[in-house]
């Protein structure tokens, strides 16, 4: 296997004033693939800003190694660390134009220091302009654009050096749902057509399951889960990552529509409230009709879903199985041989088992 394009060992950041010291992050070691798309999910204070920024080395660690390009950014000098960043583009949330230039200005301004001569960077900029759908808005200045446009901008000026490394910290949290989709599309479309890789930190679990093929999980400065979009969506660990994959897939609102359900509220004595998510070949599988035929358990269904995550379906159902308490154990036994995520819920829609 080649060495990861960027890879951070027990980096901690610390900072420090007159009355306390916050460990903003702790001892994290991450490793990024040439090429992926990995996405830091958290909520605000977990620590995933100030962690990616330790991969450009706008933020330089307590402690730690972080190594990007095969070059360890903190032995670098101050020039070899001011080119070691044009190789790593950064867009933020709120997308930090200057409101005094055009567009075109604002993705030209990275070129300023390059080899280009003036030819050359107007051809640079006209082309990131048709790059990001922006052609016709060259001599525009950023009030005149909507907040998806200012982004569209942003990422162009973050490509002008020709980066191998894209760092997107928050970039579609300003955004409405609509622009918020057609902004990620665009970054997936860059990470296929130019193999840039791209490190995506967001706390909305949905934006990672639109384009991140890998996922980290951060709590309290430390990275708590990690793994492939597919198992991190398929097999959550944690509470944590459990709670942002439910609002993902709008699991958290169907479970307070299902406990409102009068076979829910009285729930009977034979009955359990489950929760099965099952991946790949197993949404192909009659599952409910062959609890029936081996061991007498009807199914009630009371929400269902499936969607495909890397081309891959996965399913989500919220049923109430009924029959001889008995035959329960090896009822669920069964799914689970069949790759099935059994989570029994009790009837306020929490965890039991």
């Amino acid at each position: 296997m080649s060495a990861p394009i960027i890879d951070l060992k027990d980096i901690t950041v610390t900072f420090k004033n007159k009355t306390s010291t916050v460990h903003a992050v702790k001892n994290v070691s991450l490793q990024v693939a040439k090429g992926d798309v990995y996405g830091i999910v958290g909520y605000s204070g977990a620590g995933k800003s100030t962690l990616v920024r330790t991969i450009n080395y706008l933020q330089v660690p307590t402690s730690g190694t972080a190594t990007v390009n095969g070059q360890v950014m903190g032995q670098l000098s101050k020039n070899a660390l001011r080119l070691a960043r044009r190789k790593i583009g950064m867009i933020f949330q709120h997308f930090n134009l200057m409101n005094s230039r055009t567009i075109a200005a604002n993705i030209d301004y990275p070129l300023r220091y390059s080899d280009l001569n003036t030819a050359q960077r107007q051809k640079k900029v006209a082309d990131l302009l048709t790059l990001v759908g922006l052609q016709d808005k060259a001599d525009a200045y950023p009030a005149q654009l909507s907040g998806g446009q200012k982004q569209r901008v942003g990422i162009a000026r973050a490509l002008a050096n020709d980066p191998g490394i894209l760092l997107c910290d928050e970039a579609t949290s300003a955004l409405d749902p609509k622009t918020t989709q057609e902004i990620l599309g665009l970054l997936k479309h860059l990470n296929q057509t130019l193999g840039i890789t791209i490190v995506l930190i967001t706390h909305e679990m949905a934006a990672v399951k639109a384009v991140c093929q890998h996922v980290a999980v951060m709590e309290q400065g430390e990275i708590i889960e990690r793994g492939s979009l597919l198992d991190i969506f398929s097999q959550p660990q944690q509470p944590l990552t459990k709670d942002f994959i439910n609002t993902a897939a709008q699991l958290d609102v169907a479970l307070a529509e299902v406990r409102k359900q009068p076979a829910v509220v009285n729930l009977a004595d034979n009955a359990r409230l489950l929760h099965l998510t099952y991946v790949g070949a197993s949404t192909d599988a009659p599952l409910i009709a062959s609890l029936y035929q081996q061991y007498g358990v009807t199914a009630n269904i009371l929400y269902g879903s499936v969607e495909f995550l890397q081309d891959t379906p996965v399913g989500n159902l919220i049923v109430i199985l009924s029959g001889d308490p008995a035959q329960f154990p090896e009822a669920f036994a069964d799914l689970r041989g069949q790759g099935v995520t059994v989570t029994e819920l009790d009837p306020k829609g929490t965890v039991v088992a």
